[in-house]
């Protein structure tokens, strides 16, 4: 791991963290007074893992074999925003 990986995990931790357990049953979160929706957040962190599946698959080589790289990252995102939005806000 380089430094940068190491810095940014360091910062979004706690980011993460905090989403995770402010989030509660309200499907609306307060940001600095204003209301975001909890899907809106579930996409935010959906987008997040991806990136962070994306430098996994690319340090790991397997980046290069991909066909369609676009469609398998927007594809990454939708199921990790779902995965969010099903064990975070399960209504």
């Amino acid at each position: 791991m380089n430094k940068f990986s190491t810095n940014a995990a360091r910062t979004l931790l706690p980011l993460l963290l905090t989403l995770f357990f402010f989030a509660g049953c309200n499907p609306n979160i307060d940001v600095d007074g204003a209301l975001l929706p909890a899907w809106m957040v579930a996409m935010i962190l959906g987008v997040i893992l991806a990136v962070g599946a994306r430098s996994v698959l690319i340090r790991t080589g397997i980046d290069r074999f991909l066909v369609a790289r676009a469609l398998v990252y927007v594809s990454l995102t939708i199921t990790f925003s779902c995965l969010v939005w099903l064990i975070v806000f399960r209504y």
